[in-house]
């Protein structure tokens, strides 16, 4: 969208922000003397349901006309427009220049208690006015505090709009994309991560987590903030420091008076009815709290030492396999009350004193590992016994681990028939009816043993793959939430958020997922490589090659590892490390497709003709249907000499993808070198109506109408090529097209 013009007025410079609804955008407001910038706030229209399009633009307008107001604050931006264009609603407010308050915040640096005192005292008058104007801001975080350069005050910025839509409106706009959950795709090296990145769910309490936020939600996460000065850890130490009731034990962790604690522990509780209601209520208590030490002889502190790290419990893995399974002690222990229980039931049915022999034999077989011969005595104890759940979910149990599925439901399902409230069994068939696929029957599954005890965090992550298997992302997220509240130490479970957060877009909510997850298992190979992947699509390409480089290090047989580190050096132009990369990654599996592409791209770039064309020729030998394979073939070819062959390769190209505008040009260009105008112009024509803001297909155009001898057409071409260029910072495609007007005229 870069270059883009809205309301005819706001020239987009870049974006800087998205959510799943929308982007937020850099720009240029080109009808005021100098080009002021100023931010862009977008909100997507559903392209269905006018009834739903209609709510939301009601909401919006009301949203806005509030924001309005609050721009009335000089520590709030000024809203300056709101409109409706190409189905998005746009939000233009005043741009802030200066730094955000995260640059301030630096890990292993603690703010004394003045400097605390000050920044709670700034940010709560802002608050008194939002609340006051019925705003809850839901975005309290250093990068949304910006410190003005003009005056150093903080300034709030980020009042979205879309947080106030119902979730039945807001389903309508998210998009749905398919990813898979363990395979990856090409990514890249990065920056220093910005804390508010890391962790952002530290500064949100768990009634807005919920979708519930109140006025003091924003208190809570002004708490958050003043806890991370003051300890001077990061966001992720932080969150780490929460107890088993959600509260912050961070006293030990930092020097500041009672006083001071008592208000920050107040402004952070977990049950927002036990919080400060309002933030006028802080504000009272601050300067009580300066008086009260002001005229103590000697000033309480909590604790004076800080240690280098956080002790975390080792995270339980989880297993696909059953609980009897995962829980093998407390298994036998089970089984053992089982067995007592049993021969008592026996007993009193017919055959007692048999049947309580083949179910006990059963389960000592399979204790032993012979689930077969297990299997034949169960079967032989339900003969005596029809109506004993637990001889039907052991033998299910030992179905499921020789992989019989099919069975294993079957008998998992008559023992919830003999016993309905049989929680094991209703998720063990849970788990067996999604590894046969049926991802609907093991969602019902899941949901009936949440039902029957709500705080089974095995239940929530299973429900969570399965709304995952089935596309439903959001729905995913607050399962892994619900699970990461049962069992904060789960690293898979924060891990599978990021990937389903990152499949709606949310790729900043993702990298703090991952971020958490190597926090919790920092020995994790696939959290690496998932942070790597969505540290690429940032762009932040410094940062995904540090991710695939540790991922390689834990496991270095990783070939897709290797071949996305390849793309990340593709990106920061270090061809000669991309291609030992790649080649490493085709040593590891000779069928890597991506691999042989992108080593095809770096011979490209370091002009060695023959090699990538090889390379894409393998790409294609193993594909035949990869557009990208035949372009980067043809540019091999084109710059080798071999028009004729260039020119097929890019007319497949466009074959298998006919929208590809990059492609049109390219053979357009060849078309031109080979003097072959007519067809020229006609492949530059169609790359613009694919890509209206393609700089160089007006730019070649250009000089094939010179060519031509149309004076008129190529001046307008160029005119248009330099704009574009200049737009989207190309000085040197600006600078040549200038250099051809000037020789036409």
């Amino acid at each position: 969208m870069s270059g883009q013009l809205l309301d005819g007025r706001y020239r987009i410079i870049k974006v800087t922000g998205s959510n799943p609804v929308g982007k937020t955008y850099l720009a240029a407001d080109t009808h005021r003397p100098g080009y002021p910038q100023c931010t862009v706030r977008e909100m997507r229209l559903p392209e269905r349901s006018s009834q739903t399009s209609e709510l939301i633009k009601v909401i919006f307008q009301s949203n806005a006309e509030i924001v309005e107001k609050l721009g009335k604050h000089d520590k709030i931006p000024e809203l300056l427009a709101y409109f409706e264009e190409n189905q998005s609603l746009y939000l233009i407010e005043e741009f802030i220049a200066g730094s955000a308050l995260s640059q301030e915040l630096i890990p292993g640096q603690c703010w004394a208690e003045d400097q605390v005192i000050a920044l709670l005292e700034e940010v709560l008058k802002i608050l008194v006015f939002i609340h006051k104007n019925g705003f809850i801001h839901g975005r309290i975080q250093p990068a949304n505090l910006i410190r003005r350069e003009s005056d150093g005050k903080l300034v709030l910025i980020d009042f979205r709009l879309d947080k106030e839509i119902k979730r039945e409106i807001v389903g309508h706009l998210i998009p749905k994309t398919s990813s898979n959950l363990v395979k990856g795709l090409v990514t890249k090296k990065e920056q220093k991560l910005k804390p508010e990145l890391v962790a952002q769910t530290v500064y949100t309490p768990m009634e807005q987590s919920e979708g519930n936020p109140r006025y003091n939600s924003d208190i809570y996460a002004l708490g958050t903030i003043a806890l991370l000065a003051l300890t001077g850890l990061s966001a992720p130490e932080l969150a780490c420091l929460k107890n088993h009731k959600g509260e912050f034990d961070w006293r030990d962790r930092a020097i500041c008076s009672v006083a001071l604690a008592d208000i920050i522990d107040k402004m952070v509780r977990s049950n927002f009815e036990k919080r400060y209601q309002k933030a006028t209520e802080v504000l009272a208590d601050l300067p009580q709290m300066a008086f009260k030490t002001a005229h103590k002889t000697e000033v309480e502190a909590t604790m004076i030492t800080r240690t280098p790290g956080m002790s975390q419990r080792p995270p339980q893995l989880r297993s696909q396999t059953l609980l009897l399974t995962l829980r093998s002690r407390m298994a036998i222990a089970v089984s053992a009350l089982i067995l007592t229980v049993g021969i008592i039931y026996f007993w009193q049915s017919n055959n007692p004193a048999r049947a309580k022999e083949l179910f006990a034999r059963g389960q000592q077989k399979a204790l032993q590992g012979d689930k077969v011969g297990a299997i034949a005595d169960y079967t032989s104890a339900i003969a005596l016994n029809a109506s004993d759940a637990e001889a039907f979910y052991h033998r299910a149990n030992a179905r499921y681990d020789i992989g019989d599925r099919e069975q294993a439901v079957q008998d998992y399902t008559q023992a919830i028939k003999v016993n309905p409230s049989h929680s094991k069994a209703i998720y063990n068939r849970g788990l067996a009816r999604r590894d046969i696929g049926d991802k609907r029957g093991a969602l019902e599954d899941f949901t009936i043993a949440i039902r029957l005890n709500p705080s089974d965090a095995d239940a929530y992550y299973q429900r969570a793959l399965a709304y995952y298997d089935l596309g439903d992302y959001r729905t995913a997220i607050e399962d892994y939430t619900q699970a990461i509240r049962q069992a904060p130490n789960d690293a898979t479970a924060y891990s599978n958020r990021g990937l389903a957060r990152s499949a709606i877009g949310d790729k900043s909510g993702a990298m703090a997922d991952f971020t958490q997850a190597i926090q919790i298992s920092p020995n994790d190979a696939g959290v690496y490589y998932s942070r790597g992947r969505s540290r690429f699509n940032l762009a932040d390409y410094q940062g995904a090659m540090e991710d695939y480089s540790k991922a390689i290090e834990l496991a270095p047989d990783r070939a897709d590892a290797y071949t996305n580190r390849c793309g990340a050096y593709l990106n920061l132009a270090s061809y000669d490390k991309a291609i030992e990369d790649c080649t490493q990654a085709i040593t590891i599996d000779p069928k890597d497709e991506a691999a042989y592409n992108n080593r095809c791209i770096a011979y490209l770039n370091l002009k060695q003709f023959q090699k990538a064309g090889e390379d894409c020729s393998l790409t294609i030998g193993l594909n035949g249907n990869n557009p990208k394979a035949y372009s980067n073939r043809g540019l091999a070819r084109s710059a080798a000499g071999d028009k004729g062959g260039a020119i097929e390769d890019f007319t497949q190209a466009i074959r298998l993808n006919p929208s590809d505008a990059v492609a049109y040009s390219n053979r357009g260009t060849i078309y031109s070198e080979l003097k072959n105008y007519a067809l020229a112009v006609e492949d530059f024509a169609q790359s613009l109506r694919l890509n209206p803001n393609n700089a160089t297909a007006f730019y070649s155009r250009g000089l094939v109408r010179r060519q031509l001898k149309d004076r008129t057409g190529a001046i307008e071409d160029f005119q248009k090529a330099a704009t574009l260029f200049l737009e989207q910072g190309r000085a040197d495609g600006f600078q040549n097209a200038q250099l051809q007007i000037n020789e036409i005229k």
